[in-house]
């Protein structure tokens, strides 16, 4: 039934694998495919995790991991709340991508634009072969050891709020609000996910003083 409903070039079944439907169906990792009318199948129990990405392909059609790796859109005429086919000039903002990479570099693998994001700012990928978060869990629970996945953070360069950072970088490349920013930015996409900060208190933190600098009276 999934495969009848597939729109015109549409080469793939996504799936999407998380803690629970509801989740889910919030999850940035859905927007550009459900703006291209593309269906994604949402697997929530715990055993999901361990076959889907070892699915052998089903009429041809291969099963992806709509939160890893790339996403390849079919070319076809922009819809309401899609991205613009337009893609951004990377030059121009590889200098603010290495600012952003550069203080989460401990949490991230890259900083990258996104094929996934219409309406989010940012969103957390992981390659194609890695484990995903609720995996990585699942095996420390069982009393495996399993070390730290660094995943990859796209950005939606059509949001207000990257290209407001862009307009900030090119006031002062060194501006410290940059580093904070970034790790508000990874902090959301975590949360938008369904996950919780590696530091939910410092998180927490950065937010405050974020709307304390914004609240702040002149002069007062």
């Amino acid at each position: 039934e999934y495969i009848e409903r597939m729109p015109e070039g549409q080469e793939s079944i996504y799936f999407l694998t998380g803690r629970s439907r509801d989740a889910l169906k919030g999850s940035p990792h859905l927007e550009a495919l459900a703006a291209r009318g593309m269906e994604v199948l949402l697997l929530s129990e715990p055993v999901d995790e361990l076959w889907a990405d070892m699915a052998a392909p089903y009429r041809d059609k291969s099963f992806v991991n709509a939160a890893k790796g790339t996403v390849e859109l079919p070319v076809a005429d922009a819809t309401e709340g899609e991205a613009p086919a337009d893609s951004p000039d990377e030059e121009a903002w590889k200098p603010l991508l290495e600012i952003l990479q550069g203080a989460l570099d401990e949490h991230v693998k890259a900083v990258r634009f996104s094929t996934r994001l219409t309406q989010s700012p940012a969103c957390l990928v992981g390659d194609t072969g890695d484990m995903t978060p609720q995996l990585e869990q699942m095996m420390r629970a069982m009393g495996q050891e399993v070390p730290p996945l660094k995943r990859i953070l796209e950005l939606n360069p059509d949001h207000p709020v990257i290209r407001q950072l862009k307009v900030l970088h090119e006031a002062d490349g060194a501006d410290p609000r940059l580093a904070e920013y970034a790790v508000l930015l990874h902090g959301h996409a975590t949360l938008a996910e369904g996950g919780v900060p590696a530091d939910p208190s410092a998180f927490a933190q950065h937010v405050a003083d974020l709307m304390r600098r914004d609240l702040a009276v002149p002069g007062a």
